[in-house]
């Protein structure tokens, strides 16, 4: 599969432009690492199935896991508007249920998109959605970087003390501590992404610019794996091989 392939017929949704952005440096981060062949791919709290109908729409076979049957309900009609309802699959469940409820199913792609910031033991989610992961498979973990809000409060809000506090405040490396818990669970080669490196911190209206934002694209795509604009981007996007 190529980046090109991953341009096809993604622009499914009528998102934001930051949203759709998002969307686009993630896809292109996984097609760095993911083979030709259609995959099986699980998405955990895929809530609506934006990402899920997106891939499956590339001839991927996708299952949104998720707890809120309201949410599956809408990525069941999306993916029946978009004609892929026969490579979409839903499971009514929480992170924590997929190694009962995906019993004896593998998958070659994992993804745990911004799920980790919002529960207490992160190590215990992350070894219930590498459960159902087949050996070689690969795990997809993204979320809200912290390093980011010293940058864009001084930057884009322009508000240079509480970019300072944002700076000085004690915090833990989450980043690393996501990767060191990784790396506890069995998974190798975890490579670090960064999605979204300056374009939160560029004027909206000009965002909004369909010309601009195709260079804005262009140059977040450029930036994903360029160090230091990595480390603090809008959200870290690591992908682990099992």
């Amino acid at each position: 599969m190529t980046l090109s392939g991953f341009g096809t017929r993604l622009d499914l949704f009528q998102q934001r432009p930051l949203e759709r952005l998002r969307y686009t440096v993630t896809e292109a981060n996984l097609v760095r690492h993911l083979g030709p062949a259609p995959r099986q791919v699980l998405d955990v709290a895929g809530g609506s199935g934006v990402e899920a109908v997106r891939l499956a729409a590339l001839g991927h076979e996708v299952t949104v896991l998720d707890p809120a049957g309201a949410m599956l309900s809408t990525a069941i009609a999306t993916a029946d508007s978009y004609d892929v309802f026969d490579r979409l699959h839903v499971v009514q469940a929480g992170a924590l249920d997929a190694p009962e409820v995906l019993a004896g199913h593998e998958f070659d792609l994992v993804l745990c998109h911004n799920l980790l910031h919002y529960v207490d033991e992160p190590r215990e989610v992350l070894a219930a959605v590498t459960a159902p992961l087949r050996p070689g498979g690969l795990l997809s973990v993204l979320g809200p970087n912290p390093d980011f809000e010293p940058v864009h409060a001084a930057v884009r809000e322009r508000e240079p003390g509480r970019a300072a506090v944002a700076l000085s405040a004690a915090r833990e490396a989450p980043v690393a501590e996501l990767v060191a818990l990784l790396v506890q669970l069995g998974v190798e080669e975890v490579v670090r992404y960064g999605v979204r490196c300056v374009a939160d911190l560029v004027d909206p209206a000009a965002v909004a610019e369909p010309a601009f934002l195709a260079e804005l694209v262009r140059l977040e795509l450029a930036m994903a794996d360029r160090m230091p604009q990595l480390l603090t981007a809008r959200f870290f996007h690591l992908i682990a091989r099992r």
